[in-house]
């Protein structure tokens, strides 16, 4: 927010001066923002405004950069896996660590990823389902938050190993 900065001190933080007997020269004594959250910040700066003759009048005002908005969210997305036999732990251990595939961004400072994962669904057999909230959050505390769902499913038919032959001999009567 450098340009509003510098504005708002060249327009002497809005303040108006003004001397019958001449002019006015301004000063303040700005020397830096706090360090809040993320990129954001504020400052109280004295403006001083003297006349010819050497009087001054003094204005303080505050100059704040404040992070309300949340992240902006590109959505998670649903994963269907066919089952493994061992509970297909690296698939879900990827799409959880990839936050579902959902992104995020923040122009005032980073963003952390939490979930809500508690486990899986009992389905048939190693089979299952979750619908996971990934949310974003911004280094100030604003949070979006976007959902998918994990699914382990069966499609495939058992395999049988070989087909047992009988050999029988006709009976006759």
């Amino acid at each position: 927010n450098v340009a509003d900065l510098d504005g708002w001190l060249n327009s002497n933080g809005g303040a108006t001066a003004s001397d019958v007997c001449g002019g006015v020269t301004w000063t303040n004594d700005f020397a830096g923002l706090t360090d809040d959250c993320g990129e954001t910040g504020f400052v109280s700066v004295t403006f001083v405004a003297t006349d010819d003759c050497g009087n001054a009048a003094f204005s303080t005002a505050t100059f704040t950069i404040a992070d309300t908005t949340a992240p902006e969210v590109a959505d998670a997305t649903d994963l269907t896996v066919e089952c493994d036999g061992a509970g297909n732990v690296a698939d879900l251990d990827g799409w959880l660590s990839s936050n579902g595939g959902a992104t995020a961004s923040d122009v005032c400072g980073g963003v952390t990823w939490t979930n809500d994962f508690a486990g899986l669904s009992d389905g048939c057999g190693a089979t299952g389902a979750v619908t996971v909230t990934f949310t974003a959050t911004d280094d100030c505390g604003n949070a979006t938050s976007t959902m998918a769902t994990f699914t382990v499913e069966d499609t495939v038919s058992p395999e049988i190993a070989f087909e047992p032959q009988i050999e029988v001999s006709c009976d006759v009567y």
